[in-house]
């Protein structure tokens, strides 16, 4: 057989083979090839989800039936905090809240019993070590502690009144109760440094470059480092805005005026790139920044003007202006962003690709306000597809069909963590499965 098909080739047998393994290389660096939804580094930020192209379901739930020590305290079910393959879950105990280690994959426990840390907080650190302050928590006195893979709590350290921890590299964030005093400690309780502010103050660590946001009572924001404690920029009254590859710095008052700064290997750099006058930042978790006009002399103008910017570059990545455009905010989310036209259709366009259109939602329906965007905000977007929620629903819009691809009935809230959507219903989480 094999000799009768060589003798009918113009070539032998062995360019055969290596033809078919030229015709492999190329399929393999073909599928290579294809866009993949998951951002580079492997890193679901900015309202990148990972792929739910039809109605998910709970990959696991976790709730008041199986939760150990749960209430009789109010609060929700919440994630704390996450590192790597765990996650830490914090929900109603005693007199305050309880904290228990569970996998990511099956939310099954990773601690024997939780840390029932009353008034307290734990978090993780860059390293996936674990800290709580315990204050007033049921059967564990007042202090600092180290908590083990297990989950068991290492020598007391001295309190310090400590409220809330925010883990920041090899160390913790400690916040006291009043607010107004940071200090900087070691797993072990060793202090590293302190800082007080003139209003309370809650931080958030931003891993991209390293820095601590800190945002205070009266609206202003100080970026610290997080080795020091020293301020490296402070705005206020001011909205941040934290991309991938920069900040966008809206500040209060009328003038409309936004500061781009870029993250420049992996450090903030403290000069902007450039500053827009008269215009305002579209909300929600988004790959880019999109602002559009705001004041007496938009109100005036015939047409809707948007413009996509770079935090890391001086000139806009492309701008969009047409007749039929409405002036409404538009609806930035994750890799996508649609803006409405007049006929109250949305144009929906890439963020990362100078403007590509991916297609035309129609204009919403009256008897279901639950699928109008203009009422939902953003959980995050994957492929084509807009993620959208309120309280009574997750909708996903498909921005090349113009149609939904499922609807998802809830009683809560729905926000992305680590690209996997995360519902918070009153006593219960659940994370939905992702394909």
């Amino acid at each position: 057989m094999l000799s009768g098909i060589r003798s009918r080739l113009p070539f032998g047998i062995g360019t055969v083979v290596m033809l078919a393994i030229v015709a492999m290389i190329a399929s393999v660096g073909a599928v290579l090839a294809i866009k993949s939804d998951a951002p580079h580094g492997g890193r679901y930020t900015a309202g990148q989800l990972r792929a739910y192209p039809g109605k998910p379901e709970a990959a696991w739930t976790r709730d008041l039936n199986n939760l150990p020590e749960f209430g009789p305290g109010s609060g929700p079910v919440d994630v704390a905090d996450t590192h790597g393959e765990t996650w830490l879950l914090s929900y109603p105990s005693g007199i305050g809240k309880a904290f228990l280690a569970v996998n990511r994959y099956d939310g099954k426990s990773r601690w024997e019993k939780p840390v029932k840390a009353g008034l307290g907080d734990c978090a993780f650190n860059a390293h996936g070590e674990v800290a709580c302050a315990t204050k007033l928590g049921d059967g564990i006195p007042d202090g600092f502690y180290k908590v083990d893979a297990a989950g068991k709590l290492g020598p007391a350290r001295p309190l310090d009144d400590t409220v809330r921890l925010v883990g920041v590299g090899q160390n913790f964030v400690r916040v006291n109760q009043v607010g107004y005093q940071l200090t900087a400690s070691t797993p072990e309780g060793v202090e590293r440094w302190h800082a007080s502010f003139a209003s309370a103050a809650t931080p958030l660590y931003l891993p991209e470059i390293d820095t601590l946001d800190v945002k205070l009572a009266d609206g202003s924001h100080a970026l610290v480092d997080p080795a020091t404690g020293k301020t490296k920029l402070s705005c206020g009254p001011c909205t941040l805005h934290v991309y991938p590859t920069g900040l966008a710095v809206e500040h209060g008052g009328s003038g409309g005026v936004i500061d781009f700064h870029a993250f420049h290997h992996g450090k903030l750099v403290a000069k902007p790139t450039h500053i827009a006058r008269s215009m305002q930042v579209a909300t929600g978790p988004a790959a880019l920044p999109v602002i559009w006009g705001l004041g007496s002399a938009t109100l005036t103008q015939a047409e809707g003007h948007y413009e996509v910017r770079d935090p890391a570059e001086a000139k806009a990545l492309w701008a969009v202006s047409d007749k039929e455009l409405s002036k409404a905010k538009p609806f930035a989310c994750g890799r996508l962003v649609a803006f409405t036209r007049k006929d109250a259709t949305r144009d929906v366009m890439r963020l990362d690709e100078r403007g590509t259109r991916v297609g035309v939602l129609p204009a919403p329906d009256r008897q279901r306000p639950d699928t109008n965007p203009a009422e939902l905000r953003c959980v995050g977007s994957f492929g084509n597809v807009i993620v959208a929620w309120n309280e009574n629903q997750v909708t996903a819009f498909n921005g090349s069909t113009g149609k939904i691809d499922w609807e998802l009935p809830i009683n809560g809230n729905a926000t992305s963590v680590e690209g996997q959507i995360v519902l918070r219903q009153g006593a219960t989480l659940s994370v939905l499965r992702a394909s």
